[in-house]
């Protein structure tokens, strides 16, 4: 120890810091909660994603469209259900049944369901009756909505690259900036649709019903030969 140091031991009853500790103190020293077990402050800005899907999948059909609505409204995660068969899943649980005020066989009931930046590429939604449901940003490409009720639903922003929507309706639904390009829409219903901005396909819009539809500043892709 330098005479310096000696003396500034005796001024203050401590050590000076040595050059290697005279770093910034978030980097000389682990965080409050480092090797333990982290505290609920933590997860004050956790990600989107920092709820499990099987946590997911619980809260959805073990419980119902309006209490997952709930924990998205309590907790900010993104929805993950990629690939998954809703129809083949809902089977035995409370999200399939008969509409009361929907004419037909049994379902899966989804309307009203908050699935806003949900991932559900290549999920299988057929006959679904999605009424109402908050579906800005949504990933569905890929997806299969053939027959399913999609009425007043809010598709704004929303990837539905390569969807099957034959004989789906969206009458009233909102598709402003959606991107519909070779989605399949044989006999598809979007009277009334919100459809400003979207991007669609012209032949497959050609094979829908579109009447009443507002269309300002949409994009029909023409298929190149």
């Amino acid at each position: 120890m330098s005479w310096g140091s000696a003396i500034y031991a005796w001024l203050f009853g401590q050590k000076p810091k040595s050059k290697r500790s005279a770093q910034p103190e978030s980097e000389a020293s682990p965080g409050p909660h480092a090797g333990g077990q982290p505290g609920e402050d933590l997860y004050a800005h956790a990600p989107e994603t920092g709820i499990g899907h099987s946590q997911q999948h619980r809260w959805l059909f073990d419980e119902g469209v309006l209490h997952w609505n709930q924990h998205r409204s309590e907790n900010d995660f993104k929805p993950v259900f990629p690939g998954l068969n809703f129809v083949k899943e809902a089977a035995k649980s409370r999200l399939w049944g008969r509409p009361a005020d929907l004419v037909g066989e049994e379902r899966v009931i989804l309307n009203g369901v908050n699935w806003r930046f949900a991932d559900l590429q290549g999920c299988i939604l057929a006959r679904a009756d999605l009424r109402q449901a908050q579906l800005q940003g949504a990933n569905l490409r890929s997806a299969n909505l053939s027959g399913a009720n999609l009425s007043g639903a809010d598709l704004n922003d929303s990837d539905l690259r390569g969807a099957v929507l034959d004989g789906a309706i969206l009458a009233r639904a909102t598709l402003v900036n959606a991107n519909l390009s070779g989605a399949s829409m044989k006999g598809a219903n979007f009277a009334w649709a919100d459809m400003r901005h979207t991007i669609v396909g012209a032949r497959n819009l050609q094979e829908a019903s579109i009447f009443g539809a507002l269309r300002e500043g949409s994009v029909a892709l023409v298929p190149l030969k």
